[in-house]
Formats: C-alpha cells, sequence, structure tokens
C-alpha cells in the first residue's frame, strides 16, 4: 500500500490537483514485483498530463500529484485524499482532476456531495475526464440524471466486484492457493507464482530452532529471550525487509527497535504451514471498503495440505502442538487453584504499570506471582521492579486488614459499600441487551427474504448475533454469583461478617473487595495499600496528634 502526495511541494495557492488512486484489487504492490507503482497508476497519470497539456488555463496552475495505491473508493479513508481536502479547507485548491468520477470515490452519496455541493461552494474546478465532466460546464446548474446514475452505477460496482473477489478467493482457497498479502514466518511468495509459497532459508533455520527447543522442554518465553540475544529479526522486520510491510501500524523506527515476545513463538508452534499445509481464511474484511479485519477461528480456517515444501515434519508439529495444548491446561487449572484476588488492583510503584498475574510450576510445586510486563526482556526491561510472591503479597495485606477490621469492630464504623449497586446496573443492562438482541434475528431473516442480504451474510450475522448472546450470558452469570455472595454475606450482620474476616487463615476475595482499593508494589518486600474505607490508622493519629 502506498500513499504519495508530490515529489514537489509547491506551497502556493491556486493548486491543480491530479489525483491517482489503484485500489487493493490490483495486488500491485503485493505480489513482489519490482517497481514502484501499478501499470493503472501509470495510465492514469499519462491520460491526466496529456489533458492538462490540452488546456492552456490548467498548464499555469502549480501542478500537484496525489496517489492512493492500494486504498479503496467505497470511503474517503484515503491518506492522500485527505490531504487534497484539507487544503480545501485552506483555500489553496483551484482544481482537481481524475481520470473518472470512479477514482475519485465510488460512494454515490458522498461523491455525490462533494462534486454538486462542496467544490461549487467554495469555488473548487472538478474534471472527470473519461466521463467527460467538468463543473465549469455546470455553473448554476446540477450535473443532471446521468453523472447521479453513473454514481450509483460505481457504487453498486465496488460492491458487486467485492462480492465476485471473496467468491474468487474461497475458489482460490479450497485449490490450496496462497491468497493473503504477507507469507507465513519462513516462507516467502513464490516469485514465478504468487499463489505459492517457498522456503527462506534463513527463517525456516530459526522455525526448526524453535519447534527443536519446544521439544527440549524450553517454553516460548525462554526461547523469545534466546531470539533477543542472538538478534534474530522478528517477523515484523523480515516482513518489512522482504516487502516494505509496516505491520501493526509501527513507524519504521518502532518497527526496527521490536523485539521477540511469546506469543509470536506460540503462533508459529502453532501455524500448519510449517508442515507444508495452506492456510487460508485466517482473517476476515469487516465490510466493502473497510480496512478493518476480524480474526476467524480455528475452525473456519481454510486448510489445504501438501501444497509447498514442509520445514517441519507432521509428527513434530503434533508434539509441539500438544505441549502448548497441556501447557495451557495446567495454566488453567492452576489459576483455577491460585486466584487472582488483585485483579485490576495491583500496581508498579517505578513505572505505574499495571502487574499480571502468573501461575507456573517449578519441581511439581505451584508458584504464583504478580510481574511487571516491562521489568521482562519481552516487554522491554525498562523497570526494576521483577516480581513479589502471591502468596507472600497475601499475607502482607491479611495482617493489616485484619487489624482494621478490628478497629471498625471496636470503633462501630460503618463498612465500605460494596460493588452490589455497579453489579446490579450491569445485570440490567445486560438483560436489555440481550432483550434488543431477540429482535434482531427475525428482522434480519427478513432482510434475507427479501433479497436485501446474502444466505451467506444473514447466517454470518446471526452467528454474530448468537456469539454475542453466548459472552453476555457468560457475564451474567459470573455476576449473578459474586451477587450471590454479597447477598449471602449480608444476611449475616455486620458484625458476624467482620468477625469472620478477623479469623481468616488465607486472604479471600470478599475480604479483598470489600476493603482493598489499591495496592502498589514497591519492591518484592514493600508494598502501600490505599483502603476503600477510612485509613483507621490515621484517623486515630489525626485525633491524638
Amino acid at each position: 500500500m502506498k500513499s504519495n502526495y508530490s515529489s514537489e511541494n509547491f506551497m502556493g495557492d491556486n493548486i491543480l490537483a491530479c489525483y491517482l488512486r489503484v485500489s487493493d484489487e490490483d495486488f500491485d504492490l503485493k505480489q513482489n514485483v519490482l517497481k514502484d507503482e501499478s501499470t493503472s497508476i501509470s495510465a492514469q497519470r499519462r491520460l491526466i498530463h496529456s489533458y492538462i497539456e490540452s488546456k492552456p488555463e490548467l498548464r499555469q496552475m502549480n501542478i500537484r500529484e496525489f496517489l492512493d495505491d492500494g486504498y479503496s473508493g467505497t470511503n474517503f479513508e484515503r491518506p492522500a485524499i485527505q490531504e487534497i481536502f484539507q487544503l480545501v479547507s485552506e483555500g489553496r485548491i483551484g482544481a482537481i482532476i481524475v481520470k473518472d468520477m470512479s477514482r475519485f470515490g465510488r460512494n454515490y452519496i458522498e461523491t455525490g456531495c462533494y462534486i454538486e455541493q462542496i467544490f461549487p461552494l467554495v469555488g473548487i474546478r472538478f474534471i472527470a475526464i473519461n466521463d467527460s465532466f467538468d463543473s465549469t460546464e455546470y455553473i448554476g446548474n446540477t450535473p443532471g440524471l446521468e453523472m447521479a446514475f453513473k454514481n450509483v452505477i460505481y457504487d453498486y460496482y465496488s460492491k458487486d466486484l467485492s462480492a465476485k473477489v471473496k467468491s474468487i478467493k474461497k475458489i482460490q482457497q479450497k485449490r490450496g492457493d496462497f491468497v493473503a498479502a504477507k507469507p507465513p514466518y519462513g516462507y516467502i511468495i513464490s516469485p514465478a507464482d504468487r499463489h505459492k509459497l517457498e522456503v527462506d532459508p534463513e527463517s525456516a533455520e530459526i522455525v526448526k530452532t524453535i519447534f527443536r527447543l519446544t521439544l527440549s522442554g524450553w517454553k516460548p518465553v525462554k526461547i523469545a529471550q534466546q531470539l533477543n540475544k542472538m538478534l534474530i529479526p522478528t517477523p515484523a522486520q523480515r516482513l518489512h525487509k522482504l516487502y516494505g510491510f509496516q505491520c501493526g501500524g509501527f513507524t519504521e523506527e518502532q518497527l526496527m527497535s521490536g523485539f521477540w515476545k511469546p506469543r509470536q513463538i506460540t503462533k508459529i508452534l502453532q501455524d500448519e504451514t510449517m508442515t507444508g499445509a495452506t492456510v487460508n481464511n485466517r482473517v476476515q474484511v469487516k465490510g466493502v471498503g473497510s480496512r478493518k479485519f476480524k480474526r476467524q477461528k480455528t475452525e473456519d480456517h481454510v486448510v489445504v495440505r501438501d501444497t509447498h515444501e514442509a520445514i517441519i515434519d507432521r509428527d513434530t508439529f503434533l508434539q509441539a502442538a500438544a505441549i502448548i495444548r497441556n501447557r495451557k491446561t495446567v495454566r488453567t487449572d492452576n489459576r483455577q487453584k491460585n486466584e487472582n484476588l488483585f485483579y485490576q488492583k495491583i500496581y508498579c510503584s517505578h513505572c505505574g504499570c499495571r502487574l499480571k498475574h502468573e501461575v507456573h510450576t517449578r519441581n511439581s510445586k505451584i508458584h504464583a506471582i504478580y510481574y511487571c510486563p516491562h521489568a521482562r526482556p519481552s516487554g522491554g526491561g525498562t523497570c526494576s521492579l521483577h516480581s513479589i510472591k502471591d502468596e507472600f503479597l497475601k499475607e502482607q495485606v491479611l495482617r493489616p486488614l485484619q487489624i482494621q477490621v478490628q478497629l471498625i469492630l471496636d470503633k462501630q464504623v460503618p463498612l465500605p459499600k460494596s460493588d452490589k449497586e455497579k453489579l446490579q446496573s450491569r445485570l440490567r443492562a445486560i438483560s436489555r441487551l440481550l432483550e434488543q438482541n431477540k429482535g434482531k434475528v427475525p428482522r434480519l431473516y427478513e432482510e434475507y427474504r427479501t433479497g436485501n442480504i446474502s444466505k451467506e451474510q444473514f447466517v454470518k450475522q446471526k452467528d454474530a448475533i448468537s456469539s454475542a448472546n453466548n459472552e453476555l450470558d457468560s457475564e451474567r452469570s459470573e455476576i449473578e454469583k459474586k451477587l450471590c455472595t454479597i447477598e449471602s454475606a449480608q444476611k449475616k450482620t455486620e458484625s458476624e461478617s467482620l468477625l469472620e474476616i478477623t479469623r481468616l487463615k488465607t486472604l479471600t476475595q470478599n475480604a479483598v473487595d470489600l476493603f482493598v482499593s489499591k495496592v502498589v508494589v514497591n519492591s518484592p518486600d514493600s508494598i502501600e495499600i490505599t483502603w476503600k474505607s477510612k485509613d483507621i490508622f490515621e484517623e486515630m493519629y489525626n485525633r491524638n496528634a
């Protein structure tokens, strides 16, 4: 994808904006073709320059080129067109010229608004060469039915083309063609056929190393640290070097200063492409002209085996997959046994980052800690605080909490308010959302029945509603459990509830939720606690002062 405004920087007014655009469907910059621009762009440039040469009044203007390569015309979220609009607002544009109306935009409502209302209002001449349109010929009039009809056709064409492209891609996916823009780590797109993958010898060796270390017992975090020590380029850095991609919206400087992270290791270990299979349909665009993508579930991936040379044999891949899966299962079980009592309540005093909870086994013993992400090599290693033991933290919070509770009993200070009201409010909101979703499916079916949407769109949107309902139901169950705990606690007298806390041997979630507002960790053996209720020690000190 490319956006280019001009090779010259005109600072004057009366600019003639020559706008050129080609969309993603041309794939010009994604086929490893050694040229900066597409033939389509070159053709547009020649046509526009030829037209300008034939018009003396245009030759007298400050001619400036604006280029969007790889951007859809269904919306105006394009860097070069936004630059033009900015210059329009500053009063510096005198005229805009395009090959045809579809280059400017395919959304007939927005395009018509600019051509018929905005540009005439600010005195900007608009020319679409192949449509034989020049706004100077319509001064005092509207472009008429013919132009409006063309805009509708362009809009329809874009949507129809999108559907056809999707249909073709599905056929290619089932055939085992590689249709994604970026090759997986370990491979390059074949120079002879952009729908085939070839092994990249340099990165393939790293893939083999990752699998070998995994089978020998190394965890992703340790492998990532080792690759960082070896100064091995990350997958994003490799893509930038080979194809010029700037992944994740990072600047080139940010990209080149990146480092390996455990999730990148796990992604490679779980990628079936390494066994010689082509894996498509990992993501789908959210809508026509949208630049946002939605990651698809693993079961929705289209996998065709034996389409290219394998880096890892299937047995090795399955062994590594089993190790990763077992670790996830153990981690889930350990987390259930070692609850994160301080979720969103515990912070690092050095960098202000929220600490993360981690549970792991060592010598058959379960260890739980809170750590600062910035202190680890995978997080940049910029913080001096490493971790604090979960068990130690609970002990350090429980003792002063019990003293506070005892003082509350002695002084008869009211208990701090629980989160009951917030939870009840969220429960009501969930009920409203579920009720709203009930009416969506019948309306969706009506849209499908009348032909406004395809069967595929109907099924996809219905599944999305069903998925949202499942998430809401799950959240509702969690809230109901919490409310049940709060209500059962409230059935007891305040004194009984507080006495229970003073007898605790281990800190509980209920005690933390009721009294602790925030915990700041200074070092592995030093913390600061902010209570939800007024600090009784502080109050007594102030009275005696």
